[in-house]
């Protein structure tokens, strides 16, 4: 009976020899070893299928928070322009209102001359229609003037007003003044702006990019033609964010202030260039300093 159970908690492997001389031997392992081998070797196993399956949700998570991060930044970047679109319009709009209250103001003060009764006055009667007439002809002369001034606004945006970069400080005027490098009296055909290297450049008027490149001693030069009369360029830069033939908007970014080329240190040189010859920037960029970007 001792036997039996013995026999029944191993098991018992039987190497046969070759050679019938030899002893035949028989290993005896217990069932209890046999069993932990098989779950120890089957542990493994299972814990790898289920770091494999984890990392295979995690990654998948992942990938499901990195979408929703990517929609929710195109949802930002989206509103971010309608509210720089909504800030610009609002500005045209305002801008125009103040014109229009202007050019009322001034109706009315035309208005309140007129007049009160038009019955005889020193012996003369005044034509009651003529005073209509005259009221009517305001009325015209002001939708005139509003249609004046839209076109203006129009011819406006081609005219280089505004000043084409985040400085104000002008480290040269136009004219004549002594060459850096030489000390040799020379022409200056723009001015300078002094910034530092990376300060925002804008174009100063709408209009269309015929030149984008380095530009011999004007190093990295952008040019910009906003109609047949005025062309506008910007030297020296450190980058150009445009190409040639874009069109681009007033006070639209178009590079960085740098010292590419001939330059003793980073700065803007921008000129104005009218009917091909290069005129004071500066009496055009003092218009609308105030709303400069």
């Amino acid at each position: 009976m001792s036997r039996k159970k013995r026999n029944n908690r191993t098991l018992t492997f039987t190497i046969l020899a070759n050679d019938a001389n030899k002893v035949v031997t028989r290993l005896h392992i217990p069932r209890i070893g046999i069993y932990g081998i098989t779950v120890f070797s089957i542990i493994p196993i299972i814990l790898l299928f289920y770091f494999i399956n984890e990392n295979i949700e995690q990654q998948q998570e992942k990938n499901r928070l990195t979408a929703d991060l990517n929609i929710q930044t195109n949802k930002v970047d989206s509103l971010q322009a309608k509210v720089d679109n909504m800030e610009q319009d609002n500005a045209e709009v305002h801008n125009k209102l103040e014109e229009l209250n202007e050019l009322e103001s001034q109706l009315k003060e035309s208005l309140s001359e007129l007049p009160d009764s038009l019955g005889p006055i020193g012996g003369l009667d005044i034509n009651a229609s003529a005073d209509k007439m005259e009221q009517s002809n305001l009325i015209n002369q002001y939708k005139e003037t509003i249609a004046q001034m839209e076109q203006t606004n129009k011819e406006l945006k081609h005219i280089p007003t505004i000043w084409p970069a985040a400085s104000y400080s002008i480290s040269s005027n136009f004219g004549i003044r002594s060459d850096p490098f030489n000390n040799s009296s020379s022409f200056h055909a723009g001015i300078d702006i002094k910034g530092n290297t990376g300060t925002p450049v804008y174009s100063s008027a709408d209009g269309t990019i015929i030149l984008a490149e380095d530009y011999g001693g004007y190093g990295n030069t952008i040019k910009i033609r906003h109609s047949n009369m005025y062309v506008t360029l910007y030297a020296h830069l450190s980058e150009i964010k445009v190409k040639q033939g874009d069109s681009v908007k007033k006070g639209e970014n178009i590079g960085s202030i740098g010292s590419t080329g001939r330059s003793t240190g980073p700065h803007l040189h921008y000129e104005i260039i009218k009917n091909g010859e290069p005129i004071d920037p500066h009496p055009f960029m003092n218009i609308y300093k105030d709303i400069n970007p």
